[in-house]
């Protein structure tokens, strides 16, 4: 996929500004309908048994699954910015949903307390979401370091795949964390219901053998469906296969009353941390496909569609949602044109609510586990982690501590440890910046790191030094050090010392301070020091601070080309 598009548009006009869906609704074409229609057809397929397998990775009875599904991508679709992602029922969501409430209140769940307080969770999230887009906040789409999210995605895949595996075959729900879990799972081999593994087994081929050779087929409900058949005609149940039972038709509601506000309040840290992990899959999904087909994104408005999907989910008691990596991609490739995609899929949706779920009766949980898996299987591949390892192996460092963290404790320590480990990242990063010497290239029309190749020259009497960080607080010992450790071991001693600025984003007064200090010890040596390419915001910095006085008023240019003309000349040495 592309990787470059705009995701800062011009605000649109009017109430489109607040209301996205009246960007594009009116100048929806008839012929639209059918790509529109035939995607809401297909993704229903896909969503109807994957929504309700994710409400047992919540916790929650599959009912509050297609709770989730009914509102949510309706609720986007009015209120979000893109018109490729698709809003709606996902496995991580759906996880740390658990990991939170089942923290507050423990894991039954079939009581309406846990039920309740999912719901009111989701609702939130959907609150923080509004709150942030008032706040114009969308740049915390850059709270996770890339390394550390994809850390999180990997281990978050495992986490649910593994919690599935005892519907597979058909033992216990064990406890504890995933390792535990994998262990206690195979030290029970000898009670597994072997006739649950078959049926398990036998999902997971189908599922992934159809999404090789046959996506465009519905693989999820074809394999739900002959699942349900099986059960039938075999009698599979009188043979100790589980299967998911009565599933209410309509809308059932637990008592709102069973949320008491002493376990709300103790949900707000999870919800804080539930929206971080729903925001970083979402707005990842809506900048890919803005970029894929070089549409614009506003990343504000798109906090505004998050907590809209989510109000409206919540609303129903179903769990939080987010952006859907596979029901965007099914609908794209079934030939979506809109948005109004999710409007016709929730249609459905609520029709299978109203009528159809006396049909899922006799789904074996081992199917519905089956489908887990396969839904998580792309989130599980190590492609990104092993890049890592070869790329930069600090950054694979910080991405294995974050799998760790989800599979050896949980999934909210897994999320606090990624953003301790993005915070060390960045600090790591401002506190080893790096830095070169610059040379001019061989046209002499640009000046470009010395180590860039043999053609690259040194500019005469003058040393160019580049700084890749914001000069502050945390750095400029670094600054400091480096920059009078080449000054040095320079052979001849320059002149002039440009300071190319073009990294230096920001400073502060310890900053100052290093600038300062340096050009005091660099006119005791007789030498120059001058500034290029400045920041005007650093510029400004620099001039309250007094620093462009104590440099004079001819020590800063606009390019290094023209800071070397400026140079003081080589002095001539003396006559033998």
């Amino acid at each position: 996929m592309a990787t470059h598009a705009s995701v800062e548009p011009a605000a649109p006009a009017g109430a489109a500004r607040y209301l996205p869906i009246l960007g594009w609704l009116p100048k929806y074409k008839a012929t639209y309908v059918s790509g529109d229609v035939i995607a809401a057809v297909t993704v229903w397929a896909l969503l109807i048994p994957e929504s309700m397998g994710y409400a047992t990775v919540a916790g929650v009875p599959v009912q509050y699954g297609l709770y989730a599904a009914a509102l949510s991508g309706v609720a986007y679709m009015i209120f979000g910015s893109s018109r490729k992602l698709f809003f709606g029922p996902d496995a991580a969501p759906a996880a740390v949903s658990a990991g939170v409430v089942v923290g507050v209140v423990g894991a039954d769940a079939s009581s309406a307390e846990y039920v309740s307080l999912t719901a009111v969770l989701a609702l939130m999230v959907g609150v923080i979401f509004i709150g942030l887009g008032l706040l114009r906040m969308g740049w915390i789409s850059k709270f996770f370091a890339e390394p550390v999210l994809a850390g999180f995605v990997f281990g978050l895949g495992w986490f649910v795949a593994i919690s599935q595996l005892y519907k597979i075959v058909g033992i216990t729900k064990p406890s504890g964390d995933s390792v535990r879990k994998l262990y206690d799972t195979f030290s029970q081999i000898g009670s597994w219901q072997w006739t649950t593994v078959a049926i398990g087994v036998t999902a997971l081929v189908a599922l992934f053998a159809m999404s090789r050779f046959v996506p465009k087929v519905p693989a999820a409900i074809v394999v739900a469906i002959l699942a349900i058949l099986a059960v039938d005609v075999f009698d599979l149940t009188h043979h100790g296969v589980a299967v998911v039972g009565h599933v209410p038709r309509g809308f059932h509601f637990a008592s709102w009353s069973q949320a008491s506000a002493h376990d709300v309040y103790l949900l707000i840290p999870g919800a804080f941390a539930l929206m971080l992990v729903a925001f970083s899959q979402s707005v990842a999904l809506a900048k890919t496909y803005a970029a894929q087909y070089h549409e614009s994104l506003d990343v504000n408005q798109e906090l505004f569609g998050y907590g809209a999907g989510n109000l409206a989910g919540g609303a129903l008691q179903g769990y939080a949602t987010t952006g859907s990596l596979s029901k965007s991609a099914l609908a794209q490739e079934a030939g979506a044109k809109t948005p109004l995609t999710m409007g016709v899929t929730s249609i459905l949706v609520i029709l299978t609510i109203l009528f159809l779920t006396g049909l899922f009766k006799n789904l074996p949980e081992a199917a519905l586990g089956a489908i887990v898996i396969q839904a998580v299987s792309g989130a599980m591949r190590p492609g990104k982690l092993v890049r890592l390892w070869r790329v930069n192996r600090e950054e694979f460092v910080l991405a294995a501590l974050t799998t760790a963290g989800v599979l050896v404790i949980n999934i909210l320590p897994g999320i606090a440890i990624g953003v301790l480990a993005s915070f060390f990242l960045l600090i790591r990063r401002l506190d080893h910046p790096h830095t070169a010497l610059m040379g001019a290239s061989p046209d002499r029309r640009f000046y470009v790191d010395l180590d860039a190749g043999p053609d690259v020259e040194p500019v005469p009497g003058t040393l160019i030094y580049a700084f890749g960080a914001p000069l502050i607080f945390s750095n400029e010992e670094k600054f400091s050090r480096d920059l009078l450790s080449r000054i040095e071991s320079a052979d001849p001693p320059p002149a002039t010392v440009v300071i190319d600025f073009a990294a230096i984003s920001e400073t502060d007064t310890t900053g100052c301070d290093a600038l300062r200090q340096a050009h005091i010890t660099l006119a005791a040596a007789d030498i120059r020091l001058l500034l290029a390419r400045v920041d005007e915001d650093v510029m400004e910095y620099l001039k309250r601070d007094g620093l462009l006085t104590a440099l004079g008023s001819d020590a800063v240019y606009p390019s290094i080309r023209e800071a070397v003309d400026a140079a003081k000349p080589t002095p001539t040495p003396p006559a033998a």
